[in-house]
């Protein structure tokens, strides 16, 4: 594998032998660690250290900062109703939910009938009006599936009703540009040229078994989700379009550096200035559910709001840990046990995606001695 070793805290050692071992095969991945506020890892494997690439889910961690960040001002409460900021969501009975509930994945909007399109998905207003308009696919609070796509304008729209911005906007001025990152919700044509195009040649999956999904175009062409409520293509998220319009939920475009360093200003670990205030981050990462997943068919998922909280399914970190994992095996996560801050980008789609359990033993090692100091 040709591996560059930007840096490794010789503390830290373990990490590089563990990396330099997993998927040799891998077409292009970066892992930046940071305990305490300080890079102790800074690794990629055939790709420069500061490509980018489309991380998936991992935008939600992203976009959660961005209204942690509204929570700290107190230009957002989480425990408000939906339809206090945004009164046209109230329709067919969803009035009483609060932001908190319909951010972490309990109001049963996982789609729309009929179906949103590719073109409303890089349009916040479209998909919103129509998510607004939606009758709930299950009584709402009764249970909860994952809204892998929907999510993404339901933030964007309750964010441009607080602020009169899109959350690209407000993410870009307030998170992005602050934190100097190579992060991105809507990354400029002048920056194409240090993006990583997804690999779909070969595809290996998480558990290292290979499959018959060599370019397979009944794949890759096919609807990414079924909860996403339609035909929505690969290709509608990873081509120029989507890096340029960054969907809250779905297209971020990020180095694993540029991950870290968002986090890291975020959080401010090892006695830095945090960029959001310390007890909306808590309060945003606080667990809201857990159980089975209606929209992933999956069991020991878990949320708080916006923010994926680990489990025995999705061990990351500890009970305090929060972040997102996205569906080629990307993850970001802050542990405030130990100070932890990990970012992981991968260039290439695993079947059958999200967390990528080839880098356990990194996540593991790394907890042991941060916590140990």
């Amino acid at each position: 594998m040709e591996l560059t070793q930007n840096f490794v805290d010789p503390a830290y050692a373990e990490v590089l032998e563990i990396f330099k071992n997993i998927k040799p095969d891998l077409k292009g991945s970066q892992l930046v660690i940071k305990v305490k506020g300080k890079t102790v890892v800074d690794l990629s494997a055939r790709v420069s250290p500061d490509s980018m690439t489309t991380v998936f889910s991992v935008s939600k961690a992203l976009s959660a900062i961005t209204l942690a960040k509204l929570v700290g001002e107190g230009k957002l409460n989480l425990d408000e109703r939906m339809a206090h900021y945004w009164p046209e969501f109230a329709a067919h009975h969803k009035g009483e939910l609060t932001v908190r509930q319909v951010l972490s994945h309990q109001a049963g909007l996982t789609a729309t009938d009929p179906h949103l399109t590719d073109e409303m998905v890089h349009d916040d207003h479209a998909a919103s009006a129509a998510l607004a308009a939606q009758k709930p696919l299950w009584k709402p609070l009764s249970a909860f599936g994952y809204h892998g796509l929907t999510i993404g304008p339901l933030m964007s729209e309750l964010v441009f009703r607080i602020t009169g911005h899109t959350i690209q906007q407000y993410y870009e001025k307030e998170i992005r540009s602050a934190a100097n990152a190579d992060a991105y919700l809507g990354v400029p044509e002048e920056l194409e040229t240090r993006v990583t195009p997804l690999s779909m040649d070969r595809v290996v999956t998480f558990d290292g078994d290979e499959e018959k999904y060599a370019r397979p175009e009944g794949f890759h062409n096919s609807g990414i989700a079924q909860w996403s409520g339609g035909q929505i293509k690969l290709d509608t998220l990873i081509g120029r379009g989507g890096r340029a319009f960054g969907l809250a939920s779905a297209e971020g475009v990020c180095s694993a550096r540029g991950l870290a360093e968002v986090m890291q200003w975020a959080v401010g670990f090892g006695g830095g200035t945090p960029g959001v205030k310390p007890s909306a981050l808590e309060d945003m990462s606080q667990m809201q559910v857990y159980g089975y997943d209606l929209a992933l068919d999956q069991e020991h998922r878990s949320f708080g709001t916006v923010f994926q909280k680990p489990t025995q399914a999705i061990p990351f970190g500890s009970y305090k840990a929060f972040g997102h994992d996205g569906a080629a095996g990307s993850l970001l996560y802050a542990d405030p046990h130990g100070e932890i801050v990990l970012g992981y980008t991968v260039a290439r789609w695993a079947v059958p995606g999200g967390y990528d359990r080839a880098i356990q033993p990194i996540i593991d090692v790394v907890r042991k001695i941060a916590t140990a100091n």
